[in-house]
């Protein structure tokens, strides 16, 4: 197909190149024949064909993919195989979650057409960008939109192949949508029964069992990336042999397909014992309470896990020093009299605790944004949010509001905490995952209490990871996300946070910027003005 195609040649659109197939110029060879193009091409038109062909065929001899990049921006990358095949790396990462900011990567699987290797955090993940710098094509699946995001953050300084070919949208041509499995159904690519149901959340999953030593668990991801990209190789030759035989219709002639089925699974080459990689020291929580030991007793610090309803249960827990104890409460009164009776330095709760700038009733629309600059935020980095004014939400922040506003009319002091960060921190699946890597991942932080082997509930253990983000708070040790109109949303700080990402993000979603110490990669402490305890 690549010889058939003039549309990489600047000046040629893909109407003119039909037009010179309509005329019997199909290929390049036509093009050199004087009797095939008397007549029907301009001298301009022409000259750019004595240029560009010559120098196409070079290219090929060269294996210069980078020559045709001007495909790429058609859309068109794909006529570039089978001739650069040989040259071409198929690609798929694994992450700890969808944010660019609090998430990381955990894992990408290479794949050649005949070997595959493995990048794994912990072990050889840096070394990813110099095996990259071989290859002149590189094909993922939505790639674009998330893989190469999050490897140009992990690697600021990463040089990728010249041509990248996005399946998502090359199968699009096709008039498929649904993602990479979605599309395997369609062409009838199947898995093992062992990965067939994973997803890339249950992937998260898996890591964190990773992380906690079961060998069996990083083994599943192994393959279900290797899957992955092995499947791609496959979709790459289908999509190939449809979209060049629909280009044929015009040309009237046929080409031989290249696909020949699903390759057999290569084995990852084994780099000896893999260690797996520190996602936080043991000594989190002892290292925070002694920032916060300016007092002559530990901190005592309540988190809520609040629900929309006083019909549904919510989760509370009272961290008592490194010591937690949970229950689950379900009216406001309960709400308030158990903290109020737990006699906290600070109660943290998970819940919208504030109103769009310009709302003074969460009932009375006044034709401004029903969401927090927090909440937009948020959302650009890639966290599932739902804006606190949703009629789904509006239950939940009003509840949130007017807890907040009794107890620091009790005297109490009141911050809006986002646990998700923390569970982030901890390297642990966020709040819906696996309760026992929950619990595991609390533990590890150093946190003690009968929950570890009690039987509790999710929004129990949630409570807790919302006092947690309490106690990074009292320590010092934390971010602000908000500004003074709309109030701040509490985020632990960590060195694992993409912090210029976060900075820019910031900035352009109007909130509070981040203060940064000269040389530092983590910004430095600054306390905003937060709502204060009445009394």
């Amino acid at each position: 197909m690549l010889e058939q195609t003039f549309i990489h040649i600047p000046g040629v659109g893909k109407l003119t190149e039909r037009e010179l197939w309509a005329d019997g110029i199909r290929c390049w060879d036509d093009a050199d024949r004087f009797e095939k193009r008397f007549g029907r091409v301009g001298v301009r038109l022409q000259q750019k064909l004595d240029d560009y062909i010559p120098r196409s065929r070079e290219a090929i001899k060269r294996k210069d993919a980078g020559f045709f990049e001007r495909l790429c921006s058609l859309g068109e990358a794909w006529r570039l195989f089978p001739e650069f095949s040989g040259n071409c790396i198929y690609l798929d990462i694994e992450t700890t979650g969808l944010s660019t900011v609090f998430d990381t990567v955990t894992m990408v699987g290479l794949y050649d057409g005949r070997k595959y290797k493995l990048f794994v955090d912990g072990d050889n993940l840096q070394d990813l960008p110099d095996h990259l710098r071989n290859y002149s094509i590189l094909v993922t699946f939505n790639g674009s939109g998330f893989d190469l995001r999050f490897l140009r953050l992990a690697f600021p300084d990463l040089v990728l192949p010249p041509i990248h070919i996005d399946l998502r949208w090359v199968t699009r041509k096709l008039g498929m949508k649904g993602g990479l499995k979605e599309i395997e159904t369609q062409l009838g690519i199947r898995r093992p029964s062992e990965v067939e149901d994973l997803s890339g959340y249950d992937a998260t999953v898996l890591w964190a069992k990773h992380l906690r030593g079961d060998r069996h668990a990083l083994d599943r991801l192994v393959q279900y990336n290797t899957e992955d990209v092995v499947h791609l190789k496959a979709i790459m030759e289908v999509a190939y042999d449809r979209l060049s035989g629909q280009a044929n219709e015009h040309l009237k002639t046929s080409t031989r397909s290249i696909f020949k089925g699903v390759s057999d699974l290569p084995k990852a080459r084994r780099r000896g014992k893999r260690s797996a990689p520190v996602s936080n020291p043991e000594g989190l929580v002892p290292g925070l309470l002694t920032r916060c030991l300016g007092a002559d007793e530990a901190p005592r610090i309540v988190g809520i896990d609040l629900t929309g309803s006083e019909k549904r249960a919510t989760g509370w827990a009272l961290m008592d020093g490194a010591e937690a104890v949970t229950k689950s409460l379900s009216t406001d009164d309960q709400l308030f009299a158990e903290t109020l009776a737990a006699h906290p330095d600070l109660v943290s709760i998970d819940s919208p605790l504030s109103l769009p700038e310009g709302w003074t009733d969460p009932d009375t629309p006044c034709g401004r944004p029903i969401y927090r600059k927090c909440e937009l935020a948020l959302k650009r980095m890639g966290i599932s949010v739902f804006w606190c004014l949703l009629p789904t939400m509006k239950g939940l922040t009003t509840r949130g509001m007017r807890l907040t506003q009794r107890l620091r009319e009790a005297g109490l002091s009141v911050i809006e905490s986002y646990p998700g960060a923390a569970q982030d921190l901890l390297g642990i699946p966020r709040k819906g995952s696996s309760l026992e890597e929950l619990k595991w991942g609390l533990s590890r932080a150093g946190i003690k209490g009968d929950f570890l082997h009690g039987k509790v509930t999710h929004d129990e253990v949630d409570a807790i990871t919302s006092a947690l983000v309490g106690l990074f708070y009292l320590a010092d040790d934390y971010i602000a996300l908000g500004n003074a109109a709309e109030n701040y949303l509490i985020v632990p700080r960590s060195l694992r946070i993409n912090y210029r990402k976060l900075a820019d993000i910031l900035a352009a979603t109007g909130l509070d910027e981040i203060p940064w110490a000269n040389g530092l990669e983590c910004p430095i402490n600054a306390r905003p003005e937060l709502p204060a305890a009445a009394g």
